[in-house]
């Protein structure tokens, strides 16, 4: 019987692991500039809304970029993101959104003893500038946290996770990249009960678009389920002013 020899990981591991050592980088770096939040981050109008925002997805941006251009790859390397989009992901993806919705309501629930937040009244009115910065934090939190999180968690890190180890670790790789993007959100959690619910809710939204990512093999049906997940709370908002349910889930 002939022993088997380990001729060591194969070029597509190793490119993986570059692609990882670049994703683990931008993470700790947006946790650290998430972490300084706190401190406070002015700019000017009407892009103020993107404060919080621009800490966090500079960084994942910039390791997105750099795994895509900067690591150099061999032809016919997997891509970097595995980025695509079907119609029936629209489906997908909003059923999915919404039942996490529930499910995380369900949590806080469950944690709080009733809904947290209660809309206040309608959008705001006035100044170009303030209609313009409450635009922007709608867009930011309905479109693009959703498009940029989702290349770089469920795009970049976890192809990356899956790659890097031979046979490929599927779920723990979702297991991890969910676990990461849970951890980005606690940086800026006050109080337990806000740690778990962000915490737990985080994760199962990690574990819900990264199941989806590895059953389909396309980004964009994550980016849907985030995007709904995300604008069911503006919703529940209006509807709260229109007579409709009254409660908003932050």
């Amino acid at each position: 019987m002939t022993d088997r020899v380990d001729t060591g990981p194969s070029s597509a591991e190793r490119l993986a692991r570059k692609r990882l050592l670049v994703a683990l980088a931008g993470w700790i770096v947006a946790a650290v500039l998430a972490g300084s939040m706190r401190a406070g981050v002015r700019i000017p109008e009407p892009f103020d809304a993107l404060g919080g925002y621009v800490l966090v997805w500079a960084p994942l941006l910039a390791a997105v970029v750099v795994a895509r251009f900067g690591v150099r790859a061999p032809a016919g390397s997997p891509s970097v993101l595995g980025f695509g989009f079907r119609p029936i992901d629209l489906l997908w993806g909003i059923a999915a959104g919404l039942l996490l919705r529930i499910l995380v309501s369900v949590l806080e629930v469950l944690v709080n003893g009733t809904m947290p937040a209660v809309a206040s009244g309608p959008a705001p009115s006035g100044s170009a500038a303030i209609v313009s910065s409450f635009v922007i934090a709608v867009l930011a939190a309905t479109l693009f946290a959703p498009l940029i999180e989702e290349l770089f968690f469920r795009g970049l890190l976890l192809r990356s996770l899956r790659a890097s180890v031979r046979g490929g670790a599927v779920w723990a790789a979702v297991l991890v990249s969910a676990a990461m993007f849970a951890a980005l959100h606690l940086v800026v959690a006050n109080g337990p009960k806000e740690a778990l619910v962000a915490g737990l809710g985080t994760f199962l939204v990690g574990l819900g678009t990264g199941t989806a990512v590895v059953l389909t093999g396309r980004i964009g049906v994550a980016v849907v389920t985030h995007v709904v997940f995300n604008a069911s709370l503006l919703v529940l908002g209006v509807t709260a002013v229109t007579g409709g349910t009254g409660v908003v889930i932050e």
